[in-house]
């Protein structure tokens, strides 16, 4: 699980500093947060271990970093679908992760 995260959190400060901005190490805060989120949403079934589970998420590491980065990108914002500050307003599709960027994960869950 370690090494998804830590290709997870490179991808993000890829991501990030692509975009102009500068930082030295994404937040692993936030890695661990939306990683956590992605595979709760999986609905993996009991039986599956954790290296099933990380060779799954192992094909969704672009999507999984660009939550992170979305996430990170509406730090003081927390909670809001509109955020207005010094004269720039943004405006979110979700207050939360957005779950268009993690719409390709897997569902496990079926119905009967």
């Amino acid at each position: 699980m370690d090494e998804l995260k830590l290709a997870v959190q490179g991808l993000a400060l890829t991501y990030w500093t692509e975009t102009g901005e500068t930082m030295e190490s994404f937040p692993r805060s936030i890695v661990d947060f939306v990683v956590e989120y992605a595979i709760n949403r999986c609905h993996f079934p009991t039986t599956f271990t954790e290296e099933k589970k990380v060779s799954v998420m192992e094909k969704y590491k672009t999507s999984l970093a660009m939550a992170c980065v979305d996430v990170l990108a509406k730090a003081g914002a927390e909670g809001e679908k509109t955020h207005s500050e010094n004269g720039i307003a943004r405006t979110y599709s979700s207050s939360y992760i957005d779950t268009k960027l993690l719409s390709g994960l897997p569902n496990y869950v079926s119905v009967y």
